[in-house]
């Protein structure tokens, strides 16, 4: 734009520059044919040149707004953006602005990264010409850095109808909308664009993406059915219909694109790690953990920690000293914690490094010699990371559960808080035979898809109207103050406030009858002391919890309650609501 601007000033060719040189030694003071001959020498590629010659100018004439604007864009073009705005607001003193003056000056703060003095001048600059494609399409990428997701929507609509020549801003403007909650008007626009991409299936390809991202997963697994049609060996396209049908919980069909994503790009990292998750949730463990050591070679992956002692590979590990390296979540090392069982039952001994929020529990996990959440001193014979350890162990799945309650809390620890629940209970008579039951109803909300997940407090009232069950929220976060908002007539007592660690997770845990909660790490911890633990987990369960059913290899004391349809859950709670009638009653 910044080129435009300046090229678009003269109709004479960089050929004068020539003539305007012999002009410039004659008429020093010809402001006219200075200004001139320095858009000529910027034509020219001689930046220097020509700041040279429009300073001349502004000697010569500096009542001249038009000046100071061409030498700001000199300026802003040299990388000098301080002195730019200098210029720029020298020629907003003298003209009052325009609209390419105030959309150059926006520009130059928009890359300074003052963006509020950016959206200032751009609109400065629609007062002048409303219909300025470039402040528009800069004004939409303004709000949507800034989430300001309505304005942006608006911005974005407005760019798009000025010009449609961009796919890369139809995409855009499918976020924006998407983030503004705007579904008809997303809605209205879809079939324009399928339409226009309907012939091209790197394109659809794009358009698929843009809704997956979009969390469109119908649209995208359409558009990406529709790309196929077009070809059927798009790698990309197949990794879009996969990643739709992930979350709609079509595993079947997901597991057949998801392979043949992996035959079209054996090199591909993400493409053989997503199959290696369908292999997985199918049951196929001998191909699945082999397949799996693609995790490490994902972009994310790339400063993964890799100690100075030889990887285990399934060697004799009899007498040795032994790092088990935590990874990825925290419920996936609560879960994979168990490995160091299996290990000390075969003479090793186990060392652990887990984050610091498992430190106090993986201290007291069976066959763990000591746990760390900083780099061990060593040395060691082996190491290996957790999730690893099934490949170089040919886990298969009737080898499950491995261990059973491996993680237990310390007695005294169990004590006082078995304490505190019971003196909750002193009162009426009943409250002797009353199920304690835990409740968690929300995960991380920092996890992209957490809205599908985590499932608001006011759709568990059905569960709270059940006689003989006293309950206990161990929820933490925001979303612990729902307790107090939703229902002042719920008698449960929000643990949150007082669980300072996991060590205290897990000891409240141990004192209940029965956990629900959401697919949190709550969910393992409870599965891991050997708690009775309900899980409602979505359509697009993780790999772990498998396909069409009830229980979990992993976990004997979990039972597993599975939304049918993306993001309803009332089915899945009325379910829970006639389990915990049967469970209180039997």
């Amino acid at each position: 734009m910044i080129d435009q601007s300046l090229s678009g000033s003269s109709g004479h060719s960089s050929s004068d520059a020539s003539t305007h040189a012999c002009s410039n030694q004659a008429l020093p003071n010809d402001a006219d044919a200075l200004h001139q001959l320095g858009l000529a020498y910027f034509r020219e590629g001689a930046i220097d040149r020509a700041c040279e010659q429009l300073d001349q100018a502004l000697h010569a004439a500096p009542q001249r707004a038009d000046f100071w604007e061409h030498r700001g864009l000199l300026a802003a073009l040299s990388g000098e953006r301080i002195a730019a705005e200098a210029y720029y607001y020298r020629a907003l003193s003298i003209s009052g602005g325009s609209a390419s003056l105030h959309r150059n000056l926006a520009d130059c703060l928009k890359l300074s990264g003052r963006l509020d003095e950016a959206r200032r001048h751009y609109l400065n600059a629609l007062g002048f010409e409303p219909a300025l494609h470039h402040a528009v399409r800069a004004l939409a990428q303004i709000c949507t850095e800034q989430a300001r997701h309505a304005e942006a929507a608006d911005f974005w609509l407005r760019a798009w109808a000025l010009d449609t020549s961009s796919i890369a801003d139809a995409f855009a403007l499918i976020a924006a909308l998407s983030k503004a909650a705007r579904d008809a008007e997303l809605d209205a626009l879809l079939p324009a664009l399928r339409a226009r991409c309907a012939a091209d299936a790197a394109a659809l390809q794009q358009l698929a993406f843009a809704l997956n991202s979009a969390q469109r997963f119908a649209d995208a697994l359409s558009v990406a059915r529709q790309g196929l049609a077009v070809d059927r060996q798009d790698a990309w396209l197949h990794h879009n219909a996969s990643f739709a049908l992930n979350m709609l919980g079509e595993f079947e069909d997901m597991h057949m694109h998801a392979a043949e994503g992996a035959r079209l790009l054996p090199g591909n990292a993400l493409m053989q790690f997503n199959l290696a998750a369908a292999q997985l949730r199918a049951g196929d463990f001998e191909r699945g953990w082999v397949q799996y050591r693609w995790h490490d070679a994902l972009p994310e992956n790339h400063d993964l920690v890799r100690p100075d002692y030889p990887e285990w590979q399934g060697e004799r590990v009899f007498g040795c000293r032994f790092l088990l390296i935590g990874e990825q979540g925290l419920g996936d090392q609560i879960q994979f914690l168990r490995m160091a069982h299996w290990l000390h039952r075969r003479g090793a001994q186990v060392d652990v490094w887990v984050e610091e929020p498992l430190g106090e529990v993986a201290r007291h996990a069976a066959g763990v010699h000591a746990a760390w959440t900083t780099a061990p001193p060593g040395p060691y014979d082996f190491w290996c990371r957790m999730l690893r350890m099934p490949a170089q162990m040919n886990l298969q799945l009737s080898m499950l559960p491995l261990a059973t309650a491996y993680l237990r809390a310390e007695p005294s620890n169990v004590q006082r808080w078995r304490s505190r629940l019971e003196a909750r209970g002193t009162g009426p008579a009943q409250y002797a035979s009353e199920k304690r039951v835990g409740i968690v109803w929300a995960g991380n909300p920092a996890y992209g898809l957490d809205r599908y997940r985590s499932i608001p407090l006011a759709q568990w009232r059905g569960l709270f109207d059940q006689a003989g069950v006293r309950w206990f929220s161990l929820q933490k976060g925001d979303a612990q103050l729902d307790a107090a908002a939703s229902f002042d007539h719920i008698d449960m007592r929000c643990l949150g406030p007082e669980i300072h660690d996991f060590a205290d997770t897990l000891a409240i845990i141990q004192s209940l009858d029965l956990v629900i909660t959401v697919d949190t790490a709550v969910a393992h911890l409870a599965g891991a002391c050997g708690t009775p633990v309900w899980v409602l987990v979505p359509t697009f369960t993780d790999w772990r919890w498998m396909v069409a059913r009830d229980d979990s290899p992993w976990y004997p004391s979990m039972r597993l309650f599975r939304q049918r349809e993306l993001n309803q859950w009332r089915p899945v709670l009325a379910d829970v609501a006639k389990a915990l009638k049967e469970y209180v009653e039997r």
